[in-house]
């Protein structure tokens, strides 16, 4: 089976990058989708674009995926030419509300800073289509239609979606300091969106200091990330969506993501809140990837793209990050004395 390079690594660079999905972002795991090797001739299309207002520049990765008669995908996933269309097929994008159209330009993303990872495909060049966010001038709920066009008069390939505005994490939910309070208490964390958001991935990342072995006063900097929830689905129309973490659960997930000390200490410093909304698109990809997947499936999960033709995704994402927020009285005490978290040596 040809398999079609298709991941998409979660970044919070200022670049609505494409390597197709993942997400979620929102984050967001690795994909691949398969196509016969014996099979006639054709050009499927493949896409893989996020637009966000954050973004001082939009790049989207678009590729051809097919395989001859007798060919071999491995060799063929090698040959750049195999996997890119030529400098004659051009990549749109257009405002619907207003019909304005903006080219894209052909770049070399390793050239941009964006290298491609090793792998069964060739890794140059590495051709990616990109605009400035200056030039596109991005708004919240914009529709945008993306455009490619192959000429020889093959129909054009479309995909739409809708800008995800604003995100913002509520300063109040949260309060600060943070009180997680007893195990089976929740902390309610909230936040404002836009309408497009319709999924989200949040996350804390926790940052603490460790003793240095060798050198016990040296305090050596390092975060884990705890993953809350990868999907939550907006459920309304509402501007503000919640999520309740159960206190248990993060001092349990301490507990075993740290090693206990045979020496030293460790000083705990705070919590970001990291938050990644996706549109419409993602959410209904995440659907399918679920749909299949109980006890009486078949373990086939369908293949999603928003594609007029071909496969892949184009959607909107958007992120928010609230820093520092520190643990008060009460949840240090339980830090360091608490059933979970008493042996790994926090002061």
């Amino acid at each position: 089976m040809l398999q079609v390079d298709i991941k998409f690594k979660p970044s919070f660079l200022p670049f609505s990058f494409v390597l197709l999905v993942s997400g979620l972002l929102l984050v967001f795991p690795s994909c691949t989708t398969d196509f016969p090797t014996e099979a006639e001739w054709r050009d499927i299309p493949i896409v893989y674009g996020f637009l966000s207002t954050q973004d001082t520049a939009h790049y989207i990765r678009v590729e051809k995926a097919f395989l001859e008669s007798g060919g071999n995908a491995l060799d063929i996933a090698q040959i750049a030419d195999s996997l890119y269309y030529d400098p004659s097929v051009t990549v749109s994008l257009e405002k619907i509300n207003t019909g304005e159209r903006f080219l894209m330009d052909r770049v070399d993303g390793t050239l941009e800073g964006y290298p491609r990872e090793e792998g069964p495909f060739a890794t140059t060049p590495n051709i990616l289509y990109k605009i400035l966010k200056t030039d596109l001038n991005l708004k919240s709920e914009d529709a945008i239609r993306l455009v490619i066009e192959r000429g020889d008069d093959k129909a054009p390939v479309t995909a739409e979606t809708l800008i995800i505005g604003e995100l913002e994490l509520l300063e109040n939910l949260p309060r600060e300091p943070i009180n997680f309070g007893g195990y089976n208490s929740e902390l309610r964390i909230g936040w404002e969106v836009s309408t497009a958001a319709r999924l989200f991935d949040l996350r804390f990342l926790v940052h603490y200091r460790e003793s240095d072995p060798d050198q016990p006063s040296n305090l050596v900097p390092k975060t884990l990330e705890f993953v809350l929830n990868r999907a939550i689905e907006r459920e309304d129309e509402s501007i503000r969506v919640s999520y309740f973490l159960r206190s248990g659960d993060f001092f349990q997930f301490l507990g075993g993501a740290l090693p206990v000390l045979s020496a030293g200490f460790r000083v705990f410093d705070g919590i970001d809140i990291q938050l990644v909304a996706a549109g419409e698109e993602f959410l209904e990809l995440t659907k399918i990837g679920q749909a299949n997947l109980g006890i009486t499936s078949a373990n086939e999960v369908p293949i999603y793209t928003n594609l007029s033709e071909g496969r892949g995704i184009f959607s909107s994402k958007a992120t928010a990050l609230r820093e520092g927020l520190l643990l008060g009285p009460v949840s240090i005490d339980t830090l360091q004395n608490g059933a979970f978290t008493r042996d790994l040596g926090f002061q």
